[in-house]
C-alpha cells in the first residue's frame, strides 16, 4: 500500500536533484557526493557522455578512451596530453564546459590565410605544442558559407517542396564552426602553438591558459575555415587552410591505430596480404613526408608531438598540474575576442536580422527562381 507514495517520493527527489544540477551546477553536490561523481556530473552532457560506459571502474582516464575502427575516441571526461595519453579534464582545467552552442563573441576580426607553404619558424627557446583535433561535436553559433553552398541548399529546398509541398529552408544548413579546446599549462617558456584540424569542417580553437602561460605564436593548419578565440590580440596568427595544404602538396598523415578498420580488413580477409602491404607502404610514405615537412617547419616530427584523439573535445599543452601548480582556466566564447577566416557570408545564429539568415536566403532564392510563387516548383519548374 505504501509503494505508490514511496515511488512519488523517489521521483520527487530525483526531480529536485535534476533541478539543483541545472540551476546550481555540479558544485551544489560538493561535500555530498564523491569528488569523481561530481566530476562526472560536471561533464555530463558533453559529446559522448550520454549512454556511454567506462571500460573499467571509471577511476582511470584510459577507461574512457577507445581504440576503434575510426581511430582513438574519447567518450568521457578526458583530455589528450603529451605522448597522446589521456588525462582527466578536471585535473588540468577548471570550469570546463562544452555548452557553447549559444555563445556570442564580443568582437570578430577577419584574418586571411598566409601565402606560401612555410609558416614563421618558432623562436629559440620556445616550446612547441602540437594539437590535433578530430571531431569534437561542439557546435558553435557561428556559421560561414558561400554562393555554392547556398545553391546546393536551394536545390534541396526545391526538391523537398516538390515532394511534400512544405517549406523547410533549414534542411541544408551550413556546417557551423566546431569548437575545440586547448588548455595551456606550460609556464617554463613561451609556447608556439600548432593547431591542426583533421576535418574539413570550420574549426574554432578556444584557448585557455594557466596563470603564467604565454603564447608566442599560433599556426593553424587545415579545415575549410578556421579561427581562434580568447587569444591575446598581440599574438600573431598564421593560417594554412585545407585547400592551401593541398596546393602545397602537404597531406597530414599519421600511423594507423591498432584497432583501425584497415587492420580489421586484413584480419577478416577483406584484402589480400599483397594489397595490404602496398597500401601500408603508401601510408608510411605519406607519414614520413608529413613528418619531414613538419620537422623542417617546427623542429619536431608530427607523429611524435601529436596531442589529440580522432574524437575528443580538448587537448593539454604542458604538464599535468600538481597540487601547487595552477590549472588552466576555462575561457568562454561568449564575450570573447575571436579571429577567423570566413567565406562570403558569416552569420551568428540567433543574431542575424530577419530575412538575412541562411534559411531566409535559401527561401528567397528558391522563390525568385519560381517566379515569386513556390507552387510553380510543383509544376516542374527547375533550376
Amino acid at each position: 500500500m505504501v509503494r505508490g507514495p514511496i515511488s512519488l517520493l523517489i521521483v520527487g527527489a530525483l526531480s529536485l536533484a535534476v533541478l539543483a544540477l541545472v540551476v546550481g551546477g555540479p558544485k551544489v553536490f560538493d561535500g555530498i557526493l564523491p569528488p569523481r561523481v561530481v566530476e562526472m556530473l560536471a561533464t555530463f552532457g558533453q559529446p559522448g557522455m550520454i549512454g556511454d560506459q567506462a571500460k573499467g571502474d571509471g577511476s582511470l582516464p584510459e577507461h574512457y578512451l577507445d581504440d576503434t575502427s575510426n581511430g582513438l575516441e574519447a567518450f568521457g571526461p578526458i583530455a589528450a596530453r603529451s605522448d597522446n595519453l589521456p588525462v582527466f579534464i578536471s585535473d588540468v582545467i577548471s570550469g570546463y564546459t562544452t555548452r557553447v552552442a549559444s555563445d556570442v563573441p564580443a568582437e570578430i576580426m577577419t584574418i586571411r590565410p598566409i601565402l606560401g607553404c612555410r609558416p614563421t619558424a618558432p623562436l629559440d627557446g620556445t616550446i612547441v605544442g602540437h594539437v590535433v583535433a578530430g571531431t569534437s561535436g561542439i557546435d558553435t553559433a557561428l556559421v560561414t558559407y558561400n554562393d555554392a553552398i547556398l545553391a546546393a541548399a536551394v536545390q534541396k529546398f526545391a526538391a523537398f517542396y516538390r515532394e511534400t509541398g512544405m517549406v523547410d529552408p533549414i534542411k541544408a544548413q551550413p556546417q557551423s564552426y566546431q569548437a575545440y579546446d586547448v588548455a595551456v599549462t606550460e609556464t617554463r617558456a613561451p609556447v608556439y602553438l600548432v593547431l591542426e584540424n583533421r576535418w574539413d569542417t570550420p574549426r574554432m580553437w578556444n584557448i585557455h591558459l594557466a596563470e603564467g602561460a604565454r603564447i608566442e605564436r599560433v599556426v593553424i593548419l587545415g579545415g575549410g575555415q578556421a579561427g581562434v578565440a580568447n587569444l591575446d590580440p598581440v599574438v600573431p596568427v598564421e593560417v594554412i587552410l585545407q585547400d592551401g595544404l593541398a596546393a602545397c602538396n602537404i597531406a597530414p598523415t599519421y600511423p594507423l591505430n591498432d584497432g583501425h578498420l584497415f587492420f580489421q580488413s586484413m584480419e577478416n580477409g577483406a584484402m589480400s596480404s599483397e594489397e595490404a602491404e602496398e597500401k601500408l607502404a603508401k601510408i608510411d610514405a605519406r607519414v614520413e613526408a608529413y613528418d619531414q615537412w613538419f620537422s623542417d617547419s617546427f623542429g619536431l616530427a608530427a607523429t611524435d608531438s601529436r596531442i589529440g584523439f580522432d574524437k575528443g573535445t580538448i587537448s593539454v599543452v604542458g604538464p599535468v598540474p600538481g597540487e601547487a601548480d595552477p590549472k588552466a582556466v576555462f575561457a568562454p566564447i561568449k564575450g570573447a575576442k575571436i579571429r577567423t577566416t570566413q567565406d562570403q557570408f558569416f552569420d551568428i545564429i540567433g543574431q542575424v536580422a530577419e530575412g538575412e539568415d541562411f534559411a531566409a536566403r535559401v527561401k528567397a532564392i528558391a522563390t525568385s527562381f519560381a517566379f515569386g510563387d513556390l507552387d510553380y516548383l510543383r509544376q516542374g519548374v527547375r533550376f
